[in-house]
């Protein structure tokens, strides 16, 4: 070692110095670095290195311009706030490199010129994120002006705008279009708006609708303790007891027959109680309709039969009207020979097909008498 000089590690040890120098001398130029606290153009630093020895002055040029690059970078980058530590190594082992060439030792200068590049990159990639920040103040956009209210006709002042209102004339809600929530077209005191039977009549307590009636006694089910069997209000929707018919819920059985004079439609007086039993218990059902089917045996031609059981059917309607059943609820039909019961093969078969049949109609028979 020459006189006055110092040794690598001595130089290499006053890294901590630079730190501080380089962070006193103010700010650089484009394409300055600061070594040792004196500022210096990174090309003529290079420049050194590069014409410091043959080979390995070429060598340590191309990475001293490498390192310089790097510190500039970092510099741009603000390093010298978020890697103060790492710039400052990088420039002084850059300027102890310089000095090792200069006093021919490239070892040396190779050695400072490797923690130079290290500690460059390291202060590169910590400055990454570290620019300066730019900060942007808008003024405040003025607030917008309240908008222009324009009052709305409303002639029948129900809050809906005459533009939006179906019945601008009649106050009604919102939720009906301004229209009044007043109709009952069946006229059960139920508007039709929760009337579920809207055009049938029906109590508020079935939401309008009528009672259910299987038996069409027009005692409601829940009130009717035959509800099968069509009877009168009085005796609470059964029919009356009676000794020589039984009532169901679509026809009326008879116990015997109804006797005619012989190929006449005379009623004979034996069948009278008879038929006094079955006009109560139509007139019992005021809300049924009833069909009175006339029938015969085989006997005779086809058409003499059919008109001789319609003018039977007939004559049975007549005695129940005069028992004042209303002719409304009667209906008289002539089958004839058509549909038998028994076989006509014999007497008794003969017999049983020549009868009278009464069918309870829950619906009225249009343009049958």
């Amino acid at each position: 070692m020459r006189p006055g000089q110092e040794s690598g590690r001595s130089r290499s040890g006053g890294s901590a110095s630079a730190l501080a120098e380089g962070n006193q001398h103010g700010s650089l130029q484009q394409g300055e670095v600061r070594l040792g606290g004196t500022k210096f153009r990174a090309e003529v630093l290079a420049l050194g290195l590069f014409f410091s020895g043959c080979a390995t002055g070429t060598t340590l040029g191309e990475r001293s311009r490498v390192v310089v690059d790097d510190i500039k970078s970092a510099r741009a980058q603000n390093a010298e706030s978020c890697a103060p530590r790492e710039l400052a190594v990088a420039e002084s082992n850059l300027e102890f490199a310089q000095l090792e060439l200069n006093d021919g030792d490239s070892s040396r200068a190779d050695e400072h010129l490797g923690i130079a590049q290290t500690a460059a990159r390291q202060a590169l990639a910590a400055s990454k994120d570290c620019g300066p920040v730019k900060v942007l103040i808008r003024e405040a956009a003025a607030p917008a002006p309240p908008p222009v209210k324009v009052a709305l006709k409303d002639s029948d002042g129900d809050g809906v705008p005459d533009i939006d209102d179906l019945c601008p004339e009649a106050p009604g809600p919102a939720s009906n279009h301004g229209c009044p929530i007043s109709t009952d077209r069946d006229g059960d005191g139920v508007p039709d708006d929760i009337d579920r039977c809207p055009d049938v009549a029906g109590p508020k307590e079935n939401f309008g609708c009528p009672w259910p009636d299987r038996d069409g006694d027009g005692v409601p089910d829940k009130d009717d303790k035959c509800p099968d069997q069509p009877g009168p209000i009085d005796n609470q929707g059964c029919p009356r007891k009676m000794t020589l018919i039984t009532v169901k819920r679509d026809r009326i059985e008879i116990k015997q027959q109804i006797h005619f004079a012989q190929n006449k439609s005379r009623i004979l007086p034996g069948s009278y109680e008879l038929l006094r039993q079955v006009a109560a218990a139509v007139k019992d059902t005021p809300t049924l309709q009833m069909r009175i089917e006339g029938h015969t045996d085989n006997i005779g031609k086809l058409d003499s039969n059919l008109k001789l059981s319609q003018a039977r059917a007939d004559a049975v309607k007549e005695f129940l009207i005069k028992q004042n059943v209303p002719p409304a609820q009667l209906v008289a039909e002539g089958y004839g020979s058509t549909r038998p019961i028994a076989s006509n093969a014999s007497r008794a078969g003969k017999a049983a097909n020549r009868r009278v049949e009464f069918r309870l109609l829950a619906e009225p028979e249009a343009g049958k008498k």
